[in-house]
C-alpha cells in the first residue's frame, strides 16, 4: 500500500508566532521564547519550541515535535547563520532539502551546515515523534575562531564561511560521541526556572559548539589532549578503556582496572577525561545504554535479558537509566 504523500505547510503556519531567527538573534543576552503549537495545528502535529538568546551572535534552540503524519515544511525567508544541529529519536531521517542539496538528520548523527542567504528550504519530518537540538551562530561569531591561526581547523572555517554566491550550501557530518551525548542530555535536563537557566544553557551551547566543531578539526588527533599527554599516557588510557567494555556486565572495579593498566587511580582517571571528556564510568554507562538500545531493536530479547546483559542487576534501574537518556522507555525500541 502506497504511504500518502506528506501535508506540505508552510513555516509560518506551521510554527505560529515563533520569531524567525534572523530577528531572534537582535534580542537582548537572555531573551526566551517558548511556544507550544500543540493548539493551532489542530492534530496534524504537537510540539514545542525553545530558543534562548545566550550571547550575541549565539542562539540555542530546542524543539519536540510529534508529527500525525508525514509532513514537508516550506521557507521562504532569508536566513544567514550556521547551524550545528542533532536530531534525537532512532529510526526518525529529518530530511532537508536546501536549494538542489539534500541532507538528512538521524539519531546518533548531526551535522554543521550554513548556506549563505538561503531563501528556500523545505524540510521532510516523518510520522514520528523526535527532539532537536540546534546550536545557530551568526557567520561573524564564528569567523573568530578562525582567525590569526592556520592549519585544517581554520581552514575548514574560511571553507564554510568564504564569500558565496546566493544559494551555495556547505554540510559537514558531525557524530554523537559520549561526550556530545552527556553535554544534550545535560541541557534536556536542565532544571533552572530561573535567571539560570539562560547562563546555564548558554554555557552548554557553547561546550557543545566545541564539541561538534572539533570533529572539523584533523590537526588535532582523536586521543591527543590539549594538555599534551604522552603518548604512554594515551596507550594506557585506551587500554583502560578496551577493557571496559569488553565486559560490560562485569567491569573490574576503578582499583582493579589502573592496577590492570598499571597506573594509580587518579592518573587513570584524570587522563581518561582528558582523552575522551568524560569519567570511565560516564563513558561506560553510555556505551551500555547505546549498546541495550541496539540488541532491543536486533530482537528476539525482553527488556530484563538485554538489561541484564549489559550489566543492569535491576530491571527498573535499567528502566529509569534508559528513560532518562534517550527519553523513552526501552520497550519502545523492541524490534
Amino acid at each position: 500500500m502506497k504511504k500518502p504523500d506528506p501535508v506540505i505547510i508552510s513555516a509560518q503556519d506551521y510554527y505560529g508566532t515563533c520569531p524567525i531567527l534572523n530577528i531572534f538573534f537582535e534580542k537582548k543576552d537572555g531573551d526566551e521564547y517558548f511556544y507550544n503549537w500543540s493548539d493551532h495545528l489542530r492534530g496534524l502535529s504537537k510540539g514545542f519550541v525553545y530558543q534562548v538568546k545566550c550571547q550575541p551572535g549565539l542562539i540555542l534552540a530546542i524543539t519536540r515535535q510529534s508529527p500525525s503524519t508525514a509532513i514537508s515544511i516550506s521557507r521562504g525567508e532569508e536566513i544567514d547563520c550556521v547551524s550545528l544541529g542533532f536530531g534525537l529519536r532512532d529510526g526518525s531521517h529529518i530530511q532537508h532539502h536546501i536549494q538542489e542539496q539534500e541532507t538528512s538528520f538521524c539519531l546518533n548523527q548531526g551535522g554543521v551546515s550554513y548556506g549563505h542567504n538561503l531563501k528556500s528550504k523545505l524540510i521532510h519530518l516523518p510520522e514520528r515523534p523526535f527532539c532537536f537540538i540546534g546550536v545557530l551562530m551568526e557567520p561573524w561569531f564564528i569567523k573568530r575562531f578562525s582567525q590569526g591561526i592556520a592549519g585544517d581547523f581554520a581552514q575548514k572555517i574560511e571553507e564554510m564561511l568564504a564569500p558565496q554566491n546566493e544559494g551555495e550550501f556547505f554540510y559537514y557530518p558531525v557524530f554523537m560521541t559520549p561526550s556530545i551525548h552527556v553535554c544534550i542530555h545535560e541541557i534536556l535536563g536542565c532544571t533552572y526556572i530561573d535567571a539560570r537557566r539562560p547562563l546555564f544553557l548558554g554555557s552548554k551551547a557553547l561546550e557543545l559548539m566545541t564539541l561538534g566543531f572539533d570533529q572539523l578539526n584533523s590537526d588535532k588527533g582523536q586521543d591527543i589532549s590539549c594538555f599534551n599527554l604522552e603518548t604512554g599516557s594515551r596507550n594506557f588510557v585506551h587500554k583502560a578503556r578496551d577493557i571496559m567494555i569488553s565486559d560490560i556486565k562485569n567491569p573490574p572495579s576503578l582499583t582493579e582496572l589502573s592496577r590492570m593498566v598499571g597506573v594509580n587511580r587518579n592518573r587513570l582517571n584524570q587522563c581518561f577525561r582528558k582523552v575522551y571528556g568524560v569519567t570511565i564510568f560516564d563513558f561506560l554507562r553510555t556505551f551500555r545504554l547505546e549498546e541495550s538500545k541496539r540488541l532491543l531493536q536486533a530482537g528476539n530479547r525482553s527488556v530484563t535479558d538485554v538489561a541484564f546483559e549489559v550489566g543492569y542487576a535491576q530491571h527498573g534501574t535499567f528502566s529509569r537509566e534508559f528513560k532518562k537518556y534517550f527519553g523513552d522507555t526501552p520497550s519502545a525500541y523492541l524490534g
